[in-house]
Order: C-alpha cells, then sequence, then structure tokens
C-alpha cells in the first residue's frame, strides 16, 4: 500500500506550469501566476494546501520557472508533507504544448483507483470539494453504477476539481495534438456535484486576480 490509498483519498494533479501569457503587469510583461501573493501566501500554495487538507496526494506540475515555484515548498510548513509523499513536484519540460501535456506528464505516477485534476489559479476551491466528490463517486460505486467523471459544478456549469476513474489514464496518454481534456471528458459520463462558484473561478488577467484579492479581503 502507499500514500494514496492509505489515506482514503486520491492523488491530485495540480498543473502550475504554463506562462501566464494572460497576467500581464502594468509593464506590458506576464506575471507568473502561482507567484502571486494571495491569503497570505501564494495561489499556487492555496490551491495545493485545499487539496492537502483534503487528505489527498499532490502531484504538482510544473514547467515555465519551475525552480521559483518549487521554492515555496522548501519551506518548514511544507517539510512533513514532502517528508511523507504526500507532495510530489513533477517536471514537464514540454510546458509549452499546453494543459493537456502538463497532466498527461503526472499520470503515470498516479496511485489507486481514481485521482482529480485541479489548477494552480482557482484559489477558491476548498478542501470540502475534494471530499464532497470522493464520497459522490463512492456512493454510485456503492450503489453498482457505471464509472464516471465526478465533476465539480455552479448553476450546471462543470468546472473544477474533477475525479476520474484510473482506468481512463491509457486514453489520455494517448491523445495527441488537437485533442483538449474539455472534449475528452465530454464524450465520457460524468456527473456534476453542485460546489459553488468557486468551481469555476480561475485567475487568468489582472482583473481576475484584483476581483479575488477582494472576495479574500486582500485587496
Amino acid at each position: 500500500m502507499r500514500h494514496a490509498i492509505l489515506r482514503d483519498m486520491f492523488d491530485c494533479v495540480i498543473a502550475a506550469a504554463g506562462a501566464s501569457s494572460r497576467m500581464r503587469g502594468t509593464d506590458g510583461r506576464p506575471s507568473l501566476k502561482p507567484l502571486l501573493p494571495f491569503g497570505g501566501s501564494t495561489l499556487v500554495e492555496t490551491a495545493v494546501r485545499a487539496a492537502l487538507d483534503s487528505g489527498a496526494r499532490v502531484l504538482l506540475v510544473l514547467g515555465n520557472r519551475g525552480e521559483d515555484i518549487a521554492a515555496l515548498f522548501e519551506a518548514p510548513a511544507y517539510r512533513s508533507v514532502r517528508a511523507d509523499g504526500r507532495l510530489r513536484e513533477i517536471e514537464n519540460p514540454r510546458w509549452m504544448e499546453g494543459m493537456l501535456v502538463s497532466i498527461q506528464a503526472a499520470l503515470p505516477e498516479v496511485e489507486g483507483e481514481a485521482f482529480f485534476v485541479s489548477h494552480a489559479d482557482m484559489p477558491f476551491i476548498s478542501s470540502e470539494s475534494y471530499r464532497a466528490l470522493a464520497a459522490s463517486r463512492a456512493a454510485r460505486r456503492a450503489a453498482g453504477m457505471p464509472e464516471a467523471a465526478t465533476v465539480a459544478s455552479h448553476e450546471g456549469r462543470g468546472g473544477h476539481p474533477v475525479l476520474m476513474p484510473s482506468a481512463w489514464i491509457p486514453e489520455i496518454l494517448g491523445l495527441g495534438a488537437g485533442d483538449s481534456m474539455r472534449t475528452f471528458l465530454s464524450q465520457r459520463p460524468r456527473i456534476t456535484v453542485e460546489m459553488g462558484s468557486g468551481a469555476l473561478r480561475d485567475v487568468d488577467t489582472p482583473e481576475d486576480y484584483a476581483s479575488a484579492l477582494e472576495a479574500r479581503g486582500d485587496a
């Protein structure tokens, strides 16, 4: 038995590898989203902590300025989760090719019968969201229902996290240029679980960031 199974919670792939091309400052240069201050830490730490607090093991995918993001998790606050293997960094040298490739980079490390996917720029996802999706999946399996993606949603719109069967991993690894996780999931059975607006709220632009800070009380 290994980490995710011992804790009765699934692995969580969190992508933090992108270029942050839409997060441009006053000088016109992009700011790296994961490193932006948020709630006393950063966006990426907020996302990672929510997954860790649920009991998940985090597979954090790094690419652009990965060493700067990794340095955050060398802090003493993360010593225990690093020591017990609940936080693992995955390098994606092909991060320029997009989100799908970053998710694919982590999938060979996934343990257990299902796994979460989430993103480093979604700071309003709570640990309760992960637990609710896991509970929903457990209830379906206990009732003998077929496998499906379990998706956090708000007012009928699917967002994140997404909990997928690990049996789908070979198909996902087989996706190539022109494919996307959105299209892949649209062609698979899924159920949605209402989790509030945090399931949809990401931080892509300076305006998004200002709004998130205001909602968090950091503005």
